[in-house]
């Protein structure tokens, strides 16, 4: 027994959750995404959205492929009060009020009503709610090297693994479901039998059963998702043998309850002994047809009518009335099928019926084939070539495996552009709606996908991707805009936890001073892999300790890398957009790492050791990044440098505040005046006992220095430094405080306030940029750019008022989208908000004044706070 929605339902042997349900009464499996529509099984093949249920709370389960367990409890998860008798139904009556894109038209105004609306657009919208206190699964990752990968376990992928090992290969087979489970009894399904008996006797191949191959990745990588592992595939080469899904009929009235493919029925009734109705109408175009037509009656399924093409009507030997040369038009029915309306071409015929199915042919199940262009992939079965016969099929996949070439996913013949009924069933997307969309200008299949959502819904396009193309092909034939979507991967669903598999251990990096912090109360966050202080409870308090006295930060995290030899000097000017040259020994530079593209890599400083060398410093962010980019560069260039990581042996503390000096004197016998020790330069200096080499540097805008030292001292010089600081008022501050002190100076941090295109001059750091000197990484770049007119940048902005916009918020202009923020906070010492924002140019001019929500800000051109320096230089 299973658990329906609080009853018990009996499974049988070889049931799905969907049979066992089926053979219990229910015939309404889910609502539709918009409209909320019943709909009821389909395809019976997981490929269409009609019967994701709940499953042990875990939501999206595909029904028809699920084996029924003793004990499961299921659940269909998004009808109100019930699924059966849905309230939210009513929403196809106002489907005028719901066009399509009505999310990016209606769901702008107010801002502040979409907190109050969002819930219930999730609940209505939802599979269901996912489980947050379920155990994870401790899944395994297993690697495999084999010459061929194949994907699927029909005929011709079978045909290939066995061709393939007999020719002595290495094979790797995997089949989303059970071998030939969802092939009606015929033909097909005893060739299958066959040739997984003679495979299981082979050596060096591997079948792996209810193993979904999710995707495939440069390589070539086949990852697969199986029942108890996930399988990386490394295969020299891949034959695709997906088969084909059968093609989805297109009509008023093709999503009601009722409506069934043709494998779909035949499965259900020749496998599990259900019929798809009391009183079936049967619309085959294919001698496949004919196999699920007998299927049926073979099963007691009574069949009022057949509708087929005169040159097949011939070949049905059962006594069935036959409806020849017509096709559906529509079919009747308020909540399932009653009638089904029939068009000769002189004239219309209405048939009484509780179920219709139809068999009209395959479409290539093509998604991995078109993912792995370029790679030594080939398709091989229906994949390639829809419906044709087990012996060419047979032959197409020997043919596949020893082939070495490279291929990409046949073209398909589209079928006449549908004038009425549901192109997409994910996404409740039907004829009108693609009307619509095309009429707006939407005019390319790519394009309408993205606007329509069709195709991007649990299915991938399996069933609507080529109606999409379809109607593209009878509005614009013959220009192009046809071609396929872009196929992404996962091709089927699979869990965040199943993706991780192998990966048990989460590497949480620690600064030496990792246990002060906690014994002092800091709430801890992620930065990257290590972990930081966000606060130590007052994150205002901190901040105030800096502006007015004086406080400490661990910023052990900073990349510190040691870059020595004979070459130093030449390898850091080519590296840097910035004078290097010309530093002194003791001389500290800000600096900025650009690609190639001359976009913003990382930032840091750059520190003069004189014949020593340079002790430069990368962000937190890029410290991981930067060993692998200095080594690459020196090899590039084949320059005599040495490259020394210190970032885990040395660590810093960020003394800062007008008082720090006044802090430091007490604990340090070298002088820190600015007559011997400046702005802007380092010293070797040893406080309490403890040599460091401090930088006086202002990310925070006020005097501070950075202790860089052994890590191993990083405990007693902290323990030291506090002890010190009481009666200057000192606390250490975190990452809350620190992101407010460094805006009101307007520093940037890099990938917070910087895009994947940022430039220095959209970042407003052209200052730090040379091109006075030689060549550098980026340079050529940047000359390029620099000769266009720069459409974006990134600006300092003034809210006044005693709040700040949200980071992320718009900018608006007039009603016009012109940008977002970054960062924002409320100041404290300023009294009013500040943020950074990137803004576009509006009418060939970049705005003074943007609308953020309610909030009106203003651009500045300096710093908001301390904008001449003073206080970083005293």
């Amino acid at each position: 027994m299973l658990e329906f929605e609080g009853r018990a339902v009996a499974i049988e042997p070889g049931d799905t959750v969907a049979s066992a349900l089926y053979r219990s009464g229910v015939r309404v499996f889910s609502r539709s995404f918009r409209y909320h529509r019943a709909r009821g099984l389909y395809c019976l093949t997981g490929d269409c959205p009609n019967c994701l249920v709940t499953v042990d709370e875990e939501p999206g389960v595909r029904a028809c492929v699920t084996a029924a367990v003793e004990g499961q409890r299921v659940v269909r998860p998004n009808g109100w009060p019930t699924a059966e008798r849905d309230m939210w139904s009513t929403f196809w009556h106002l489907r005028r009020l719901l066009p399509v894109g009505f999310y990016y038209k209606t769901l702008v105004r107010p801002r502040v009503a979409w907190p109050l609306v969002e819930p219930f657009v999730r609940r209505l919208a939802g599979l269901g709610d996912v489980p947050v206190g379920l155990s994870p699964a401790q899944r395994e990752a297993i690697n495999h090297h084999p010459d061929l990968v194949v994907v699927g376990g029909g005929v011709a992928g079978l045909s290939a693994a066995l061709a393939a090992v007999e020719a002595g290969q290495s094979v790797v087979l995997a089949e989303e479901g059970r071998f030939g489970e969802k092939v009606a009894p015929g033909p097909a399904r005893e060739r299958i039998e066959a040739l997984v008996g003679v495979l299981r006797t082979k050596e060096n191949v591997t079948l792996l059963e209810q193993a979904a191959a999710i995707g495939v990745y440069e390589g070539p990588l086949v990852p697969v998702d199986g029942e108890h592992f996930l399988h990386l595939v490394h295969a020299d080469r891949i034959v695709v043998a997906t088969g084909a899904v059968e093609r989805h009929p297109v009509f008023r009235g093709n999503d009601l309850v009722g409506v069934w493919l043709g494998r779909g029925a035949a499965r259900l009734a020749g496998v599990h002994g259900l019929p798809p109705g009391s009183e079936v109408v049967f619309v085959g175009q294919t001698r496949e047809s004919l196999h699920h037509l007998e299927t049926l009656l073979a099963a007691g399924v009574t069949v009022v009518a057949a509708v087929v093409p005169e040159w097949l009507a011939g070949d049905v030997a059962a006594p069935v009335s036959l409806v020849r040369d017509s096709e559906v038009v529509a079919v009747h029915g308020r909540k399932a099928v009653r009638a089904v309306v029939v068009d000769s071409g002189r004239g219309r015929r209405t048939i009484s019926c509780d179920a219709v199915v139809f068999s009209l042919g395959l479409v290539p199940r093509d998604g991995l084939l078109r993912q792995a262009a370029g790679l030594p992939a080939v398709g091989a079965g229906d994949v390639v070539a829809p419906g044709e016969a087990l012996e060419q099929a047979a032959e197409s996949g020997r043919a596949a495996a020893l082939s070495s070439g490279v291929s990409a996913a046949p073209a398909s013949t589209l079928p006449t552009a549908a004038v009425d009924g549901f192109v997409c069933l994910c996404e409740d997307v039907d004829v009108r709606d693609i009307a619509d969309a095309w009429s707006e200008g939407f005019r390319a299949a790519e394009l309408l996908k993205r606007y329509t959502t069709a195709t991007m819904g649990p299915c991938q396009g399996a069933l609507c991707h080529e109606h999409l193309r379809a109607s593209v092909q009878a509005r614009a034939p013959g220009s192009g805009m046809i071609a396929p979507t872009t196929a992404r991967p996962p091709m089927r669903p699979i869990r965040l936890e199943d993706a991780a598999a192998g990966v048990h251990v989460t590497i949480e990096q620690r600064t030496a001073l990792h246990e002060r912090h906690v014994a002092l109360g800091a709430r801890m966050e992620w930065a990257g892999a290590w972990k930081r202080p966000e606060s130590y409870g007052d994150p205002l308090a901190e901040y105030w300790a800096v502006r007015r006295d004086v406080s400490i930060m661990d910023v052990g995290t900073l990349g510190k890398f040691l870059v020595a030899g004979r070459d130093a000097t030449e390898f850091l000017e080519r590296l840097y957009p910035c004078h290097v040259r010309d530093l002194d020994a003791g001389a500290v530079r800000y600096a900025l790492l650009l690609g190639e593209d001359g976009y913003l890599v990382d930032d840091g400083v750059i520190c003069s050791l004189g014949a020593r060398g340079y002790y430069v410093t990368f962000s937190t962010a890029g410290a991981e990044h930067a060993e692998a980019w200095l080594r690459d560069w020196i090899e590039t260039w084949g320059l005599d440098v040495h490259v020394v990581n210190q970032t885990a042996s040395l660590g810093a503390i960020n003394v800062a505040g007008p008082r720090s000096r006044e802090l430091l004197s007490g604990l340090c016998g070298d002088p820190l005046g600015n007559d011997s020790f400046p702005y802007a330069q380092h010293r070797e200096i040893g406080v309490c006992g403890v040599r460091c080499r401090a930088l006086r540097v202002g990310f925070l805008g006020e005097l501070g220095y950075e202790l860089h030292h052994s890590s191993s001292a990083s405990a007693p010089l902290w323990d030291a430094l506090l002890e010190a600081g009481v009666e200057l008022g000192l606390r250490p501050h975190g990452l809350e405080a620190l992101r407010l002190l460094r805006l009101e100076k307007g520093h940037i941090i890099v990938g917070q306030d910087t895009d994947f295109d940022s430039t220095p001059a959209k970042l407003d750091l052209g200052w730090a940029v040379k091109l006075d000197k030689g060549d550098f990484v980026g340079r050529t770049a940047l000359e390029r750019v620099s000769a266009l007119p720069t459409v974006q940048r990134l600006v300092k902005l003034r809210f006044e008022g005693n709040d700040a916009p949200v980071e992320g918020t718009p900018l608006m202009v007039d009603g016009r989208p012109v940008g977002r923020l970054t960062s924002s906070r409320f100041s404290p010492v300023l009294g009013c908000g500040v943020a950074l924002g990137w803004v576009r140019r509006v009418d060939a001019a970049f705005p003074t004044t943007v609308r953020a929500g309610e909030a009106v800000g203003t651009a500045v051109a300096i710093p908001f706070y301390d904008p001449e320096g003073a206080r970083l230089r005293a």
